[in-house]
């Protein structure tokens, strides 16, 4: 384990992040199972049946998102419902131990409300560059038409959407978008953050997207595995929006939800 963090030149005091030691693990696993993507079939599983469930929301889509200048209500209520359907695909997770029934899920999830949203859209018009740090294979498909909502409410708005750099539990990467014919390669720029654990570890980070890291004005981060990784290594800004489900007890204790719960949160919370 010392040599992995002497070659990854990760230095410091901190508590050590589960999504730290899983790159250690996986590579175990696939050396023992001789497969280097065990959850290859699994990954494009779950894009297929998110891109359905997908499709049957879009038709919920509020209708001020076809107008041209749109109130402030109407831009939370916009705002609102992609929030809603990106954290929906947050409960897709092979990783944890929780199980996850998407359909289920998808039934109640407009009746979501977070109280950080304003703040959200307020850093949103005025920001010019996002960093858009992804994480399981198949919530790629929500998180589609939250860019989507991002681009009508900022127009100049440019977004980076930050995959894997590397095959790590049901994580996605570039290979998995480009094999799936994913819509985002005409909605944002993707690239390959070059992390290979799954959460966003900056010193595993290639030095394009440390540069985007500290350089972009707002960084929508979503799943536990993100959040752990950066609060872990002292990652600690208000630029940066959580948005995920709280899939276990001590990261449910620490930011005072339950269990099961859907979080938007950010530094500057109570």
């Amino acid at each position: 384990m010392e040599e992995f963090y002497k070659a990854k030149k990760i230095k410091g005091d901190f508590e050590i992040p589960p999504t730290l030691l899983a790159p250690l693990v996986y590579q175990n696993i696939a050396k023992i199972m001789g497969d280097s993507s065990p959850y290859k079939q699994i990954k494009l599983q779950s894009i297929q049946k998110a891109r359905e469930i997908k499709n049957q929301m879009l038709l919920k889509m509020p209708k001020s998102f076809e107008k041209e200048f749109l109130t402030l209500e109407e831009e939370l209520d916009l705002l609102g419902f992609g929030l809603s359907l990106a954290v929906l695909g947050n409960v897709i997770d092979h990783g944890a131990q929780t199980h996850f029934d998407l359909e289920s899920e998808a039934k109640g999830i407009l009746e979501l409300k977070f109280k950080k949203s304003q703040e959200l859209l307020e850093r949103l018009k005025v920001s010019k560059t996002l960093m858009y740090l992804a994480d399981n294979a198949g919530e790629n498909e929500f998180d589609e038409i939250l860019i989507q909502i991002f681009k009508k409410i900022n127009p100049h708005l440019e977004i980076f959407y930050l995959v894997r750099g590397s095959e790590i539990i049901n994580d996605v990467t570039l290979e998995d978008l480009k094999v799936s014919n994913s819509n985002l390669f005409h909605l944002v720029n993707v690239l390959n953050s070059g992390v290979e654990s799954p959460g966003f570890i900056y010193s595993l980070a290639n030095e394009e997207s440390k540069k985007l890291f500290r350089e972009c004005d707002l960084i929508l981060s979503k799943g536990m595995g993100n959040f752990e990784s950066l609060e872990a290594f002292g990652q600690k800004d208000s630029k940066i929006f959580f948005l995920f489900k709280v899939k276990c007890n001590v990261v449910a204790r620490h930011i005072n939800k339950n269990l099961g719960e859907f979080a938007l949160i950010n530094y500057k919370r109570s």
